[in-house]
């Protein structure tokens, strides 16, 4: 290892050297070094610290450095211990003596700190534009079914007919809570620490707004200890990574259980699918089921970042290096499942056929006759018991509901008459849902359109 020793007799143990280094999780951070020491450049000469001339040789320095690393000519070397040395080095050896300058009124905590902000400020730009697409993709699949219905669950029994794009539009908002978490998180990840240096601030006359606004932030640090030591934004960010998987888990759950033979409600193209190395008849979700899988591993990064953080004391400590891999796993891996569930459910056929079959149960009625009573004057506690003892009765008999004449109906309830057979037809039962948010014609058709029109103004469908 050889960064800033020259206070020190001996060399670092090989050992050491390896286990301190993160040149592997800061290779990922190179653009954001750059563009994080180009601002804080050009801020040095706006208020003269150093000279228009080192400072316009430095920032045609870094461009170069950017090129490099764009077309795969940069690589950091372990012997400079972190993105920052090796940027500083490679510098050094385009520029010469100038590139000394950079890193005045400047510590590798407020730098590391902005390359972490930048970094993850632009996971939340990618990975918000992964969402809308997924989302588009979940809002095509419920416009092209909108009329096709199926059974509800609730502890995974059928519980009452709602239709396939009602639940399409459950996961469609879920999604959108998860954008706007994002949006939120981001006021908090552009906050630069610029200007905080190691702990203490800086004797020099730096303007900590003006490279905050050069980095492309609005906000500056407040306090200069808290600006080098605090990772909140990260916790935040990985809050809402976790968020998000958990949704696409739920979704890919779903999804494994109605592509089964025992469901048959959705069939996926072979696009998606995987085959047995033993069975010739499978046909396996891999993808999917790595999705809900994988969703392990990020609430893992949130749960590492935390316990990294819990018992800090106050100021910079090299335990923070490790906030980094949570932050870069997570985002990217986040990403992949956003872009594998947009292909899953742009090659999703769904089974409209097997859906009305299994809606078509007549038990999925017992909800509607018992708010048939209701609108009859009875109470509903008291609709809820005379249809409970009716469903009990035709379950003796091997019978469902439907099967129960007018007269046996009337023995639970005399309010009941024969317009009450019309509510076990299953699109006469979703017609019936006048409710706001319900799953009924008209209120699944203005939240798609709502959906439609909030994703055409952030440029999507």
């Amino acid at each position: 290892m050889k960064v800033l020793r020259k206070a020190f007799k001996q060399e670092l143990d090989k050992a050491v050297g390896k286990f301190v280094n993160s040149v592997q999780d800061d290779s990922k951070l190179v653009d954001f070094d750059i563009k994080g020491s180009a601002a804080h450049v050009q801020m040095l000469a706006l208020v003269g610290l150093i000279d228009h001339a080192d400072a316009a040789l430095i920032a045609e320095g870094l461009s170069c450095l950017a090129e490099a690393y764009s077309e795969g000519r940069l690589q950091l070397k372990a012997e400079w211990e972190d993105v920052h040395m090796n940027v500083e080095k490679q510098l050094e050896a385009k520029v010469g003596p100038a590139a000394a300058r950079l890193h005045t009124a400047r510590s590798r905590n407020d730098q590391v700190a902005l390359d972490t902000r930048l970094f993850t400020a632009a996971k939340i730009s990618q990975l918000q534009t992964a969402i809308l697409n997924l989302q588009e993709k979940l809002l095509n699949s419920a416009l092209a079914n909108q009329e096709v219905y199926m059974p509800g669950y609730t502890h995974l029994q059928r519980a009452q007919p709602i239709l396939f794009a009602h639940a399409m539009h459950a996961f469609l908002e879920m999604l959108e809570r998860d954008f706007e978490r994002f949006t939120d998180c981001l006021k908090r990840v552009k906050c630069s620490p610029l200007g905080a240096a190691a702990l203490a601030g800086s004797s020099l006359p730096v303007d900590p707004l003006l490279s905050a606004n050069l980095a492309g932030f609005r906000a500056v640090f407040q306090n200069s200890l808290d600006a080098v030591s605090d990772r909140d934004f990260a916790v935040e960010f990985l809050s809402a990574v976790a968020i998000t998987a958990t949704h696409l888990s739920q979704l890919a759950e779903t999804l494994v259980l109605w592509s089964s033979t025992e469901f048959s409600f959705v069939k996926f193209g072979d696009n998606v699918c995987t085959a047995s190395s033993l069975m010739p008849n499978k046909k396996n979700p891999d993808p999917v089921e790595l999705v809900r899988g994988k969703t392990g591993s990020i609430v893992g990064d949130l749960v590492n970042i935390l316990v990294t953080l819990k018992a800090l004391p106050l100021g910079y400590n090299r335990d923070l290096q490790e906030c980094k891999p949570p932050i870069i796993h997570a985002s990217e891996t986040l990403f992949d499942a956003l872009e594998v569930m947009s292909v899953v459910i742009d090659s999703m056929e769904v089974q409209a056929q097997n859906m009305a079959l299994a809606a078509a149960d007549p038990f999925l009625a017992s909800t509607d006759l018992a708010e048939y009573l209701v609108k009859k004057g009875i109470p509903f506690r008291q609709a809820h018991e005379a249809v409970s003892e009716l469903l009990s009765m035709a379950r003796e008999q091997s019978k469902g509901p439907d099967e129960l004449s007018l007269s046996e109906l009337k023995l639970f309830a005399p309010e009941f008459e024969a317009d009450v057979f019309e509510l076990f037809a299953p699109s006469n039962s979703i017609a019936q849902k006048v409710s706001p948010g319900g799953t009924g014609y008209k209120s699944v058709a203005q939240a798609l359109e709502f959906s439609r029109r909030r994703l055409n103004e952030k440029g999507l469908s």
